[in-house]
């Protein structure tokens, strides 16, 4: 009856052949424009009086140390107006915020209030520009006044129009309030905020410009940063060491800010460039690439005053996902295909730097960031630096999945392209049952069967049948000496990927050492797992033959007889042996060769 189980074999690899139970897919991402850029436009009212309320000009301080705290996506501008607009720069990436400086520091305290021209340029800058999100910050120390009430009301109007414009395209206007005139939430200035969603600040003394500057990034723009430091200084030198928070960052900015200048300041640090750039009251410096994880800086500031060290880190990467597919036959008996679940991972990489993995630093790890994946809200823990999203069950055709991501719980600023598409299969199709019923489909299926008895029976005759030694699991250590080696061939993996011919030499092997197929297999380094492979033995036999010793469930298979668990067989030299694994997917063939004396000799002298 031996044929009956040859067939059966036979027939079943033939049908996990059409089967794809675990499908790794690396899914590629859509080109899509970018969504991760933002804009921002600082309005400043350069009235003539702005000279009493800003003496020392620190609301231009102020629109420094927000420019170039800002993340390396935020375009920025800058508009200054007083009987006009008197000033306007952008909209400039972040190489180009020097510039929009320059603007500023160039403006004057001088003429009335007309609000309603500056806003209205602002608004013109930002039409400019394709960003997901765009944010006003307008300072100013009094209600729109100009040289008539005509001119006053012209003013008004275009301030009204461009809150309209504003909040009809999703801009949101945040408003510093400067002076005592500004106490009161009634002004007209502060109906740009209150109608745009935006928030007010009330700045009584120009010195408060700061905290209200740093509310606006910390809360409204939420950029992240990290104080390092604050330092009481003396008049003589300091000397601070700074650590970065975390590795491979694109970018590092280390503000200082004190309520008197900062004089002297030199910085010892090992970065692929660095610019600094400083105000009567900061002092910035941004290192690119830092290779180091520790700044020494030495400075000087006044006596009796006080400095302030942030840390604003920066990650500019690239979101790779990877694919895993579980396919299970389905309980419904009417179903076409397999019940498919996708399981989505994400790695993040560093967009200049593909190669490199980033969010792999130990203050990243294990810490939660969320997104959405087709809509739906999810939240997941990073993980060496990858996460993995909930399963998508119920795939049952093609479709593309569209994925966000939310780094806002982490201490630094991320800048991703978003949103992120990748293709997802459908399940396969169930294999259609055999119908033997029609008579032509028995005719066949029984000429088929007469054929492959008639080949087995004639083969059968002519080939020596594998010898079965009773032999115990695992068999017991042998009197014998190696000699040969194994050409090992795995034609098939679980995970589809190709594996090179192999070789295994024997005769380097101790006589009495008894050896596992998963031995072998470590020994030429296959990371591939075949599952039973540690419970198939190896011995040496008598004649120069290999004793094999089956205690696995795989099927094993010499000159097409079926070597039984449980027992041992004489390989011969030349002799192929075929194994599928428990899986039923993993293949691979065994033959044992000889080894000729001159390679022996070879190996003894080396």
């Amino acid at each position: 009856m031996k044929w009956k189980q040859v067939y059966a074999h036979i027939c079943f690899i033939s049908l996990l052949c059409l089967i794809i139970f675990l499908v790794p897919l690396r899914a590629a991402a859509v080109d899509l424009p970018k969504s991760d850029s933002k804009a921002v436009v600082f309005v400043l009212d350069a009235s003539n009086s702005m000279n009493s309320n800003d003496r020392s000009r620190l609301a231009i301080d102020s629109i420094a140390q927000l420019i170039y705290s800002l993340p390396s996506n935020y375009s920025v501008g800058v508009v200054a107006y007083n009987t006009d607009v008197v000033a306007a720069s952008g909209m400039a990436d972040s190489d180009g915020r020097d510039s929009i400086m320059e603007v500023a520091n160039a403006v004057r305290y001088t003429g009335y209030t007309n609000a309603g021209a500056g806003l209205a340029r602002v608004i013109e800058l930002l039409d400019t520009v394709e960003a997901s999100q765009k944010t006003v910050v307008m300072l100013s120390d009094g209600e729109i006044v100009m040289q008539n009430d005509a001119a006053t009301a012209a003013s008004s109007g275009q301030f009204q129009n461009a809150v309209t414009s504003a909040k009809e395209s999703g801009t949101v206007i945040h408003v510093i309030g400067l002076g005592s005139d500004m106490e009161n939430t009634a002004n007209t200035i502060f109906s740009a905020s209150a109608e745009t969603g935006g928030s007010n600040y009330h700045a009584p003394r120009a010195e408060d410009i700061q905290q209200a500057v740093d509310a606006i990034l910390l809360e409204q723009l939420n950029v992240k940063k990290t104080t390092a430091a604050v330092v009481d200084t003396d008049g003589g030198t300091e000397d601070l060491d700074i650590t970065i928070p975390s590795a491979n960052a694109s970018t590092v900015r280390i503000l200082f800010i004190s309520d008197s200048p900062i004089r002297n300041l030199v910085a010892d640090f090992n970065a692929g460039s660095v610019r600094q750039v400083s105000g009567t009251h900061y002092t910035l410096l941004e290192l690119a690439r830092p290779t180091a994880e520790n700044v020494h800086v030495r400075f000087q500031g006044e006596a009796g005053s006080q400095v302030n060290v942030d840390v604003i880190t920066e990650y500019s990467v690239v979101m790779v996902p990877q694919v895993t597919y579980k396919d299970v036959e389905p309980e419904d008996t009417e179903a076409a295909s397999y019940d498919r679940t996708a399981q989505i991972s994400l790695a993040f990489y560093d967009a200049e730097n593909p190669e490199r993995q980033v969010l792999t630093d130990a203050a990243f790890e294990g810490r939660s960031i969320s997104g959405t994946a087709g809509g739906q809200a999810w939240t997941g823990a990073l993980l060496s630096g990858s996460v993995t999203l909930p399963p998508v069950s119920g795939l049952t055709e093609d479709r593309t999945e569209q994925i966000t991501v939310s780094f806002d719980n982490l201490e630094t600023n991320v800048i991703a392209q978003q949103p992120l598409t990748i293709s997802l299969e459908g399940a396969p199709a169930l294999p259609e049952a055999t119908d033997y019923r029609p008579a032509i489909i028995g005719g066949a299926v029984g000429a088929l069967l007469v054929i492959l008895l008639a080949v087995y029976l004639a083969a059968g005759r002519s080939r020596k049948k594998p010898r079965s030694i009773p032999d115990p699991t695992p068999p017991a250590p042998s009197k014998y000496s190696y000699t040969g080696r194994l050409n090992l061939y795995i034609t098939r993996t679980k995970s589809g990927r190709d594996v090179p011919p192999l070789t295994y030499d024997l005769f380097r092997i101790p006589g009495g050492k008894i050896l596992s197929l998963q031995e072998i297999l470590d020994g030429c380094n296959v990371t591939e797992h075949l599952e039973g492979a540690d419970k198939i033995f190896f011995k040496a036999g008598a004649n120069r033959c290999l004793v094999l010793s089956n205690d696995s469930d795989c099927t094993i298979m010499q000159n097409r007889e079926i070597l039984m668990k449980g027992r041992s067989y004489l390989i011969g030299i030349d002799t192929k042996v075929d194994i599928t694994f428990e899986d039923e997917i993993s293949e691979m063939a065994l033959q044992y060769r000889q080894v000729r004396p001159n390679e022996l000799r070879s190996y003894a002298r080396v």
